[in-house]
């Protein structure tokens, strides 16, 4: 497992330590560093991953663009460095311009970069909405994470994978099978009542079609609809949930499992994202390593009832707050307690509820007419 990323000189990051624990949430405002953090990460897995050698700016997981557009803009050197921490594991890291004794080597490194080997689950903000076909692709992976960044491989990830059991860890108490599709299934009437994934795969036309029924109060499913007249939550929803509870593709493989969803929230209403955010604490609690990146109290929220309901110990959960402080980034990582509360609220840190609350206040005080 990652427990610590420093990054110096890259992007809007001077020299930051960055502590990561099962769970991890990047919080905070736009532009204040938390997507550099996820894009650190994809970098140094494009190095070192299964594809080692890659050019870390520039491959099938993430484009930054050329050196200089990476280096912060305060920097001292001309030094770009990106170290991950695996505990007793050792590190691993990237550095630009290399030292002589060659780019990311250092004792213990190739044990820590095995780590960085393990099956890669990542979801971009960028990911498709409904769709009248996905890409349907029989046999290996067909992008460089299993889902693809986008969520597009999601159907023939279901297709292929469907009926092996996840862990137990993630599995919804209402749902008696095992296997993927039934799991998903059950998550996905989490997020959306009643709902219910079809699917079929067209293998002589490289594509696959989901739809959606609903079944109702008497428990008569309806027809199938195509996915763009069932909503745009369900489809971005569905490739989140998958990614969760996938089962582990390799399980001989000592490298570390990592999930990386960006803005898990876009879409669904704010019961389904609570639910997801359980999800997300389960999946953590059952062996692999998740970061998600949020705007959504939410979310936030979901995470520390799992925490008190427990679900995930709060030793294992890691929230970060990001904020620009000139050229570059403050990080403020509150200590979220056994009962879900945390030792610190920093102004700003999903309170703009309560201030619109306290406007309102003002605003109908018979004094403000």
């Amino acid at each position: 497992m990652i427990e610590h990323l420093q990054l110096k000189n890259f992007k809007c990051f001077g020299e930051h330590s960055i502590p990561f624990g099962a769970l991890t949430l990047l919080t905070g405002l736009n532009g204040a560093g938390k997507s550099s953090v996820i894009q650190a990460l994809l970098a140094l897995r494009q190095w070192w991953g299964p594809h080692e050698g890659s050019a870390p700016w520039r491959g099938p997981l993430v484009n930054l663009g050329s050196f200089r557009d990476v280096l912060h803009e305060g920097a001292t050197d001309d030094t770009v460095r990106i170290e991950a921490s695996f505990g007793d594991q050792g590190t691993t890291y990237y550095e630009y311009p290399p030292r002589s004794t060659g780019e990311g080597v250092s004792p213990g490194s190739r044990i820590a970069a095995h780590m960085l080997q393990g099956e890669l689950h990542y979801l971009s903000a960028d990911r498709l909405g409904p769709r009248p076909t996905l890409p349907f692709v029989e046999g290996d992976r067909a992008s460089a994470t299993p889902l693809g960044k986008k969520g597009q491989h999601v159907l023939s990830y279901l297709s292929r994978m469907g009926r092996v059991a996840v862990e137990r860890a993630v599995r919804h108490h209402s749902e008696p099978r095992k296997t993927l599709v039934p799991q998903a299934n059950a998550w996905l009437g989490v997020v959306s009542p009643g709902a219910e994934l079809d699917m079929k795969a067209i293998p002589e036309a490289d594509c696959a079609v989901a739809s959606y029924r609903f079944t109702g109060p008497a428990d008569v499913p309806s027809r199938a609809f195509r996915a763009g007249n069932a909503g745009f939550g369900l489809s971005y929803a569905l490739p989140p949930i998958v990614a969760l509870l996938a089962p582990k593709r390799d399980r001989l493989n000592s490298g570390d499992r990592l999930i990386i969803i960006e803005n898990p929230e876009a879409h669904i209403h704010p019961a389904g994202q609570t639910s997801l955010a359980e999800l997300a604490a389960r999946a953590a609690t059952g062996g692999s390593q998740v970061i998600l990146e949020t705007h959504s109290d939410h979310v936030l929220n979901g995470v520390r009832l799992a925490v008190a309901e427990g679900i995930l110990p709060p030793d294992q959960t890691v929230i970060h707050y990001f904020e620009r402080s000139g050229l570059d980034v403050q990080i403020t990582t509150p200590v979220l307690r056994p009962s879900g509360l945390f030792d610190i609220w920093p102004a700003g840190f999903f309170d703009q509820h309560e201030r619109n609350l306290s406007r309102l206040i003002g605003l109908s005080h018979p004094l403000a007419e």
